[in-house]
């Protein structure tokens, strides 16, 4: 069979020129190994960009968590300051209402007969001074409601076109 392939004579179609049976035989044989070759390059950088994207992969892991961690630490900051204010909010209604019993009670007061008219007289300045600390009790009320919001009265607002 070797007397067969060193006898042939072949032809490149392409080429139209004539080789020897060895030549073909050596091309064949050289294109195998640059085959070979250029594969072992190609599987060398396939694993070399494998390694690269699981490096860059976690640099993105270690990076989304340490954001969902940030993210987390400010809702719960966030939580606890809008807690806060809630709490503060309920309590200036509990003091809300203490303060109007204590005007629905001075008024009662006026219209009792066993009162005395002295007594009677200092009644309506008490009244307006819980009258005036209604009103600053419902003024703490609002900034801390705005607060909660976020709003401040004196911020310029962004107008769209």
């Amino acid at each position: 069979m070797n007397k067969d392939i060193l006898n042939l004579n072949s032809t490149l179609p392409s080429l139209n020129k004539v080789y020897a049976p060895l030549d073909v035989w050596g091309n064949t044989v050289g294109r195998y190994f640059d085959y070979k070759k250029e594969t072992a390059m190609i599987e060398h950088a396939t694993v070399k960009i494998k390694e690269q994207t699981k490096v860059i992969l976690k640099q993105i892991d270690s990076e989304l968590q340490r954001e969902l961690d940030r993210n987390d630490k400010s809702f719960k900051q966030e939580m606890l300051r809008l807690q806060t204010i809630a709490n503060e909010l309920n309590s200036g209604a509990v003091t809300r209402e203490s303060i109007c019993n204590h005007i629905l009670e001075l008024t009662r007061q006026l219209g009792d007969t066993a009162i005395p008219i002295s007594v009677k007289e200092s009644i309506p300045q008490l009244i307006a001074m819980a009258h005036q600390q209604l009103s600053d009790e419902r003024k703490s009320s609002i900034d801390k409601l705005n607060l909660m919001s976020g709003f401040e009265p004196n911020q310029e607002l962004i107008k769209g076109d």
